[in-house]
């Protein structure tokens, strides 16, 4: 007689399909945990690689700006010290650097690089289930030119001021042969505190006196102007190249410059606009706006508590009814932000734009 066995539920046969399942199942687990953490690992390194390429075509852009690029100039260097300084383990490749002097424009391309100087991102549970990983990159452009738009200091020159102190011959400095550079400044110091060796040709721009650059009767840029523009509470004016600005007439400095604020801009660079044109007078009174410009403000005599002596000779740099203000004028100083589109009357604009 044959006999029958029979295997009720939860035997052993069961029992070992259920074990494959259980084991199949846990590999698919193990390799999406291990996916998961594996892509999150290359998110922070693209993230940091993404850094690095912003912080070297910043900085490339702010050597090219300020006449680092002419003649045989190697970009990679200074690119490749700040990829590495944004990458965790200090290390990045740049592998690409496509530089575009007559657009005023670098992109930079950072890469993953390795310990052992391979440049694959080294996966650390994804190469178990079969997955090698992939060369992580980034890329950043930006560009550098003259302003079009800032937020400046609420007082204006005439661009007949920068024809006297800014063109070039005023400064006979080599290289570029012009102006002061912001190289000079070391610290928010310059000359005489930095032993800079122009120290003694520093401008000095009258606002109401007997310069030729006055354009009224009275001495001052148009009748009822010292030069001061209307702001918004701070001592501060936001003007674009092409506006016609109001002027905030008197001579006493806008609202919003008190003593106090406008005795701190003294042994530090301010920007200011250039107009090349004015109409109307007193509180109708208006200047077009030409350009930016950058000065090293060294003394000042607006009257009243408006009064600093000057850092290079110890006394007030004009006296009286006269009204001035002493500096160096920079030729080559770079801004942050804003948009890029006007006259190099020294001021430069570093922005990233892709």
């Amino acid at each position: 007689m044959r006999r029958v066995t029979c295997f009720a539920a939860g035997s052993t046969g069961e029992r070992g399909a259920t074990m494959v399942m259980i084991a199949a199942s846990s590999l698919v687990l193990f390799g999406f945990l291990a996916f998961a953490f594996d892509f999150g690992r290359m998110y922070v390194e693209r993230r940091e690689l993404q850094s690095g390429a912003d912080a070297a075509a910043l900085a490339v852009a702010a050597e090219c700006a300020t006449g680092g690029c002419s003649g045989v100039y190697d970009p990679y260097p200074t690119a490749e010290q700040y990829a590495d300084l944004n990458a965790s383990d200090d290390r990045a490749w740049v592998p690409q650097i496509d530089l575009d002097l007559a657009n005023q424009q670098v992109t930079v391309h950072t890469a993953t690089e390795e310990a052992e100087d391979d440049h694959f991102f080294d996966s650390t549970f994804a190469h178990l289930v079969g997955y090698d990983g992939l060369t992580v990159g980034a890329d950043a452009t930006a560009a550098w030119g003259a302003p079009r738009s800032l937020a400046t200091l609420p007082l204006i020159f005439s661009m007949c001021e920068w024809q006297t102190f800014g063109q070039s011959g005023y400064v006979d400095e080599t290289p570029p042969g012009y102006l002061h550079h912001s190289a000079a400044v070391k610290n928010n110091q310059m000359p005489p505190t930095t032993g800079y060796p122009y120290a003694s040709i520093v401008a000095k721009i009258f606002f109401h006196g007997t310069s030729s650059c006055h354009y009224s009767p009275s001495g001052q840029d148009l009748a009822g102007g010292f030069g001061w523009l209307e702001t918004v509470g701070w001592c501060e004016a936001n003007v674009d190249i092409g506006d016609w600005v109001a002027v905030d007439p008197g001579a006493s400095p806008s609202n919003g410059c008190t003593p106090g604020v406008m005795s701190a801009y003294v042994g530090k660079v301010i920007l200011l606009p250039y107009f090349d044109e004015h109409r109307g007078v007193g509180e109708n009174a208006e200047y077009h706006v030409a350009g930016f410009g950058a000065i090293y403000v060294t003394g000042y005599n607006f009257g009243g508590q408006y009064k600093r002596n000057s850092l290079v000779t110890g006394s007030r740099p004009c006296t009286g009814e006269l009204r001035c203000i002493e500096g160096y004028v920079i030729g080559d100083w770079v801004a942050s932000g804003g948009p890029i589109g006007g006259p190099n009357l020294g001021v430069i604009v570093i922005r990233l734009i892709g």
